[in-house]
C-alpha cells in the first residue's frame, strides 16, 4: 500500500485489509511518502496496534510515486503481493483468500483480478463498474498491451516474478501498468466477476484529464511501451507498434481538438477524426514498407 496525504482514506484502506479472513497469514506493507496532512500519524497508529500485520516504511523526504512504488514492492516477501493505494479499499473479506486459493491451483497463472466500483470523489458523476460485462476470464499479455483493464487493488500475483526490477522502472508514469506488462510476460491472468474493491476517481486528477493532460498520459504510455519492448528483446514487437501506432494518432486528433475548438460546434470531429485516420494510415504503411 502506497500512501501520500490520503488523510480522508488511509483508515479505511488499512481496515478493508487488516480485515481479510483468510487460512495464512499475511502482512501489509505501508510506503508513506513523506505526506503533509495527518496520513504518517494515521499509518503510525495503525502498526503500532497491529504489529503482528502492518510493517511501516516512513520517509525522511517525498520520494515520489514510482520510487515510493518500487521501494514498497521490494520490502513484500511473501509468496503473494496484493495492491491496494491509500485512497482505494478492499469490500469483500475473503479476496485475498478467494485469489490465492486460484493462484495456489493454477500455476500457470502470474497474477488473478476482478472488478471494482469507480467512485468520484466529488460525485460528479454516477458510481460505475471498472470492467466492462464482456470482460473475458483468461487475458494474456496481448489483451494487455492493446488495453488497460485490471483495476490496481483488485491484483493479487506472485511475489517470485518482481524480485528483480529493470532499471527503467524508475523513469516512467505508470507503475502499475508497467508492473502488470512484465506479470503479464511470465503468464496468464484470471479474471474473477465479482466487484471486491473501490477505486476512487477525482474529477480534476491527472487520470481523468483531456487534453493536454491525456496528451502528457499518451506519450508517458508510448515511452513504457518502448522501454518494454527494448526489455523483452522485441518479443512482441509487432503488437507494440500498432498500439504505439494508435496512441500516436490519438494524441494526434486531440491536439487537433485542442487547437480548434470551435470543431465540436460545427459538428466537425467526424471528418476531422477520418482524416486524422487516413493521414496516419497512409503514413503507417510507408513507414513500415507497405
Amino acid at each position: 500500500m502506497i500512501t501520500y496525504n490520503h488523510e480522508k482514506y488511509i483508515r479505511e484502506a488499512i481496515e478493508s485489509v487488516i480485515h481479510q479472513k483468510t487460512d495464512f497469514d499475511f502482512e501489509l506493507v505501508i510506503g508513506e511518502d513523506f505526506s503533509t496532512d495527518n496520513t504518517k500519524r494515521i499509518c503510525q497508529v495503525y502498526s503500532e496496534k497491529h504489529p503482528q500485520c502492518i510493517r511501516l516504511l516512513n520517509s525522511e523526504k517525498n520520494l515520489g510515486v514510482i520510487p515510493n512504488f518500487i521501494r514498497t514492492l521490494k520490502s513484500c516477501s511473501g509468496k503473494y503481493i496484493a495492491i491496494c493505494e491509500g485512497d482505494d479499499y478492499w469490500i469483500n473479506p475473503f479476496k485475498l483468500q478467494k485469489q490465492v486459493d486460484f493462484l495456489e491451483n493454477n500455476t500457470n497463472y502470474s497474477l488473478c483480478f476482478h472488478d471494482a466500483l469507480i467512485l468520484w470523489d466529488n460525485k460528479s458523476k454516477s458510481p460505475e463498474y471498472f470492467c466492462p460485462p464482456n470482460q473475458k476470464e483468461t487475458s494474456i499479455i496481448n489483451d494487455v498491451i492493446n488495453n488497460w483493464f485490471v483495476p490496481s487493488a483488485s491484483i493479487v500475483f506472485r511475489g517470485i516474478y518482481i524480485k528483480s526490477f529493470p532499471d527503467w522502472l524508475n523513469n516512467i508514469y505508470n507503475g502499475d501498468y508497467a508492473l502488470l506488462l512484465l506479470l503479464a510476460s511470465k503468464g496468464k491472468l484470471k479474471y474473477v466477476n465479482e466487484v471486491m474493491s473501490v477505486y476512487r476517481k477525482n474529477d480534476g486528477a491527472l487520470s481523468a484529464g483531456i487534453g493536454k493532460n491525456y496528451i502528457c498520459i499518451n506519450d508517458q504510455i508510448i515511452q513504457l511501451l518502448n522501454l518494454f519492448n527494448d526489455y523483452s528483446e522485441f518479443k512482441y514487437n509487432p503488437l507494440i507498434k500498432k498500439k504505439i501506432f494508435k496512441l500516436k494518432r490519438e494524441r494526434k486528433y486531440l491536439s487537433i481538438r485542442k487547437k480548434f475548438p470551435i470543431y465540436k460546434y460545427l459538428n466537425m470531429q467526424i471528418w476531422i477524426r477520418k482524416t486524422v485516420d487516413i493521414l496516419n494510415n497512409i503514413l503507417y504503411k510507408s513507414e513500415n514498407g507497405y
